[in-house]
């Protein structure tokens, strides 16, 4: 009979285990864009907090909080696998292979906190558990497996209010806010609810009185803030004309397709329509989006395809900055581990963005240096070489060259001025520290040029969209977004998208924005948040790890 009861007790302590575990992960999944309910974030680890505390053993720990990190990924980032059109195996894969395993790389901040728990207690854990997850959020922005996608701080981007303190903290500083909210309101639910504390005590009133500060005086601050920028009227006028075309990205790329080149052509032809049709608004600047040049028209034996877009740029009078394909070729000695033999040579092929200038020709070429791990490039490559041609996506473009330079670009400006400016190749713009050094370098405006439409009508677009504003506070710069299938738009220093597209539709338009020079703490001091996080983080595991195992203490 007791070996009954206690089985029917650790059933339902199961089943309450996994509720705390799916309810986290509902919060933190709606919690990002386009869902509207980002203050879900502020909230979204306490359940998961309740069941943490009482799992002891590391193997609970790592099933539960997969459980958690699981429906997570699941809400957020569902779309990376093309399931909405299951067109290409490769992408099906890579994205199962996402959804999988990425959840476990949470497990490092997790077990950093178990371990302090057994060495210190609940009150050290509890310390140090916002230091563990920001300062691993931030570890993982770095090197070539990074996937900074899930940064709980990208989980504001449509609050306009606060995310304007991350011109000084950046994302980080903001997702330091989110898990210390989260931290502060466990503490008071557990201590109130186990009546360790009485609610009208002291300790009670003085951490919700530290909650309310929390919440409260990053809105003052940001609505301060807000009401500037949106105010601001300084800087040197430059308008752009925008070119999202909604071509299928499958069809763009015609490999196999005997037609491929006719293809290629008329990708052409419907860019030089739209180049001819914004040049009639005397523009400082033309924009295209991500590879809209799908083939290497910078080789030699492009030449006439080269002539025909310069003509074009030339017959407009107007810079064009464009995504394209480019590479060249090498012998053996010199080719990477992802050059493709060629006869007798080797070409090494790089997704890349150049600026023509009218009656000159193309300006310096600038290769993605941030690849997207597996869909762009095999992560840290020549150690696993073996997997790259295995690997390779259909549509041909998942060994891409891996570009080493940063580049500024001098725009001339109709008024006789020029202006410099950086542009940049989508999943690049989610890296904070890799967006703030255009700036350093002396942009005064930035370019984002995209393919968005892999992955069907889902959250990924809306994302990335929402990412940039982040980009355009912390950086307190304009940024022109041009996608191939949306969202394209201009963005203000503010974070507002302004003239923004709808998804999957054929537009083009013009919009006016201001080259600025002002540089923010952000920009001239960089992650500081993330960096003291992950030092914070390190410290505190190599103390806990020399210092004997204490008991645990409750939170007094």
């Amino acid at each position: 009979m007791t070996l009954l009861v206690e089985e029917t007790e650790n059933r339902r302590r199961r089943k309450l285990y996994v509720l705390l575990c799916v309810i986290s992960g509902i919060l933190l999944g709606f919690s990002f864009p386009p869902s509207p309910l980002y203050s879900f974030a502020y909230v979204g680890l306490v359940p998961f907090l309740f069941l943490f505390e009482r799992l002891n053993n590391i193997g609970s720990l790592l099933r539960y909080s997969y459980l958690m990190l699981f429906v997570f990924h699941l809400i957020t980032v569902y779309w990376v696998g093309g399931f909405t059109h299951l067109r290409d195996q490769y992408l099906v894969l890579s994205g199962v292979g996402l959804l999988a395993i990425h959840p476990m790389f949470y497990w490092i901040p997790l077990l950093a906190a178990h371990v302090v728990r057994k060495r210190f207690g609940t009150t050290a854990w509890l310390v140090a558990f916002p230091f563990f997850w920001v300062g691993f959020e931030y570890f993982h922005s770095l090197g070539e497996f990074s996937f900074p996608w899930l940064t709980l701080g990208n989980s504001q981007a449509y609050d306009l209010y606060r995310i304007q303190i991350v011109e000084a903290v950046s994302v980080y500083g903001l997702s330091l806010l989110v898990v210390t909210f989260n931290v502060f309101s466990y503490a008071f639910i557990r201590n109130v609810a186990l009546q360790q504390w009485k609610f009208t005590e002291a300790r009670s009133l003085s951490l919700l009185f530290v909650l309310i500060l929390l919440y409260v005086v990053p809105f003052v601050i940001g609505a301060t803030l807000l009401k500037r920028y949106d105010s601001l009227f300084e800087g040197t006028p430059v308008k752009v004309g925008i070119v999202q075309p909604n071509i299928d990205p499958f069809e763009k790329w015609g490999e196999g397709s005997d037609s491929r080149w006719e293809g290629y052509t008329n990708q052409l032809k419907l860019f030089f329509r739209e180049i001819r049709n914004l040049s009639k608004d005397s523009l400082d600047l033309i924009v295209l989006p991500e590879t809209a040049i799908p083939f290497h028209i910078l080789l030699s034996q492009n030449t006439a395809y080269y002539n025909l877009f310069k003509h074009e740029v030339d017959f407009a009078n107007t810079p064009v900055f464009t995504g394209l394909a480019d590479g060249y070729y090498t012998d053996s000695a010199h080719a990477s581990v992802t050059a493709m033999k060629a006869g007798d040579a080797y070409f090494e092929s790089f997704n890349s963005a150049t600026l023509f200038l009218p009656y000159v020709g193309n300006g310096p070429v600038y290769r993605k240096v941030v690849l997207v791990p597996y869909a762009e490039r095999v992560p840290y490559a020549k150690a696993f070489r073996f997997l790259i041609e295995p690997l390779k996506w259909g549509v041909g473009i998942s060994s891409w060259g891996k570009g080493t330079e940063q580049t500024v670009y001098d725009l001339q400006l109709r008024d006789g001025t020029a202006t410099p400016f950086s542009g940049m190749i989508c999943y690049e713009l989610v890296y904070p520290e890799y967006v703030r050094e255009f700036v350093r370098k002396g942009a005064t405006f930035l370019v984002v040029v995209s393919n968005d439409s892999w992955w069907g009508n889902t959250s990924g677009a809306y994302q990335l969209a929402a990412y940039t504003g982040l980009r355009a506070v912390e950086t307190r710069r304009w940024i022109v977004r041009c996608a191939n299938g949306g969202i394209s738009g201009v963005l203000s220093p503010a974070g507002r998208l302004i003239s923004g597209t709808s998804m999957y539709e054929a537009a083009t338009f013009s919009a006016g924005i201001k080259s600025m020079e002002t540089e923010t703490f952000f920009v001239r001091h960089g992650d500081f948040v993330g960096k003291g996080c992950l030092c914070a983080s390190i410290l505190i595991v190599v103390v806990a790890l020399v210092r004997k195992k204490k008991h645990e203490t409750i939170i007094d």
